[in-house]
């Protein structure tokens, strides 16, 4: 049987969470450094209360399963929800491959969590790549919900060129062939794998202005561009960079840097977060594309089995042999004010209301 609690200042770097983290079927997205770096982030939002929940074998005192989840309030409800924070493409509760064994009554340990969290309008863990994850045990009355968008991946091999032909088109392999000999006679382009403080501050101030002329015409808030998380993601480099726990490209032309890419890679799988491009100077080579080929290319050298490109259903993605990766949110509700809830979130997303409404209810 498992023994249930809420923590507010779980320490995610212990050795314990280590162990766990090392069972359990998850993403670089639950790797201890990363919710290290987000327990850090959470510190500058004073409205926001930190509920990771813990479970822990009654007998022995092991921790089997983590869910990091946080409280806050809108329209006078308490929301429940992974400690996502839109900067989680893929949320998941850290559970031992063989937590079924500490859950013989679904419905008792149902009734204990929901002792045990206290008191919640919603519940909510959105970005979930999966649609019947153990944690559903924990809520018999809560419900997937399909997201609007997807995750892509494709699946690497021992042999870049091999993959390239198996997975490219004759056709899109002709083009991109044609822009790299024209590029490569205007200029000289390289790639950089970056792991020094300095370099990573020039690169990541780069990245963010591509990232703001980019994205300056397009719904919805580019959070690389406030402070905090402009800040989250430059310090999770600095110390993570030399590990290779994050990957920071940076690529040259003519000596320089025309485009950055930032992903963080956990058991042969690499996650593409985000990407920048000087399109001015560049733009007409189809930078986006030779960037991913160079990088998948050294993700096979490296040896990794999965390019993941995360959420997001850019037609880009297309054109690498990609597989979509459906996403959901586990919606549970525990107090009528939370159905009602519930309910005026659901009309509004099936509705053509606001970009901003729509982000606010969701």
């Amino acid at each position: 049987m498992l023994e249930l609690s809420v923590c507010s200042s779980f320490d995610f770097l212990s050795e314990e969470y280590k162990a766990l983290f090392d069972q359990a079927d998850v993403t670089a997205f639950q790797h201890p450094l990363w919710h290290h770096a987000m327990q850090q982030y959470l510190k500058n939002f004073p409205d926001i209360e930190e509920r990771t929940l813990q479970m822990r074998c009654k007998k022995s005192g092991c921790l089997v399963g983590l869910v990091p989840l946080i409280a806050r309030k809108k329209l006078g409800a308490t929301i429940l929800e992974y400690a996502n924070m839109c900067l989680v493409d893929y949320a998941l509760p850290t559970m031992h491959k063989d937590i079924g064994n500490w859950i013989p009554d679904p419905d008792y340990l149902s009734k204990r969590l929901l002792e045990t969290l206290g008191a919640y309008d919603v519940l909510r863990v959105k970005h979930m790549p999966v649609n019947d994850p153990a944690v559903l045990r924990l809520f018999p009355s809560g419900h997937f919900q399909r997201a609007e968008f997807s995750a892509y991946i494709t699946q690497l091999g021992p042999d870049y060129q091999e993959w390239r032909l198996a997975n490219i088109s004759k056709s899109e392999r002709k083009h991109r062939d044609k822009k790299r000999r024209a590029m490569m006679r205007e200029g000289n382009w390289q790639m950089h794998r970056l792991v020094d403080e300095e370099p990573i501050r020039v690169a990541m101030d780069h990245l963010r202005e591509f990232h703001k002329e980019r994205y300056k015409d397009r719904p919805g808030e580019d959070l690389i561009q406030t402070r905090h998380t402009f800040d989250f993601y430059v310090n999770l480099a600095i110390e993570n960079a030399a590990s290779g726990y994050v990957r920071l490209y940076q690529f040259t032309y003519d000596d320089q840097i025309v485009a950055v890419q930032y992903a963080i890679e956990h058991n042969g799988r690499y996650l593409m977060l985000m990407m920048g491009l000087d399109f001015e100077r560049v733009g007409r080579y189809s930078p986006g594309l030779l960037m991913t080929e160079d990088l998948i290319e050294e993700c096979v050298k490296e040896g990794m089995k999965v390019f993941d490109f995360t959420v997001g259903d850019e037609p880009y993605k297309l054109k690498f042999g990609t597989r979509k990766v459906p996403i959901f949110t586990l919606w549970h509700t525990h107090s009528m004010l939370g159905n009602v809830g519930l309910t005026v979130a659901e009309a509004v997303n099936r509705t053509a209301m606001s970009e901003r409404l729509r982000r606010w209810v969701s």
